[in-house]
């Protein structure tokens, strides 16, 4: 079954933990792209961010 087009990604474990006190910083590394497997014929090594913040400024696509 797939998702809805309009469900976001799930956030990534950077921007997760940055939801913690202490690791707000880390929220700065999280990856806002898709990455492919090298050769992989389109299969994702890491799927982007889903947070809020990266879709409001346009910045994941």
């Amino acid at each position: 079954m797939t998702a809805p087009a309009t469900e976001a990604p799930p956030l990534s474990a950077e921007c997760k933990l940055a939801e913690r006190p202490g690791y707000k910083d880390l929220h700065g590394n999280c990856h806002e792209k898709d990455i492919p497997l090298p050769h992989g014929g389109g299969i994702l090594l890491q799927g982007r961010c889903g947070c809020y913040c990266h879709r409001l400024n346009g910045r994941a696509s």
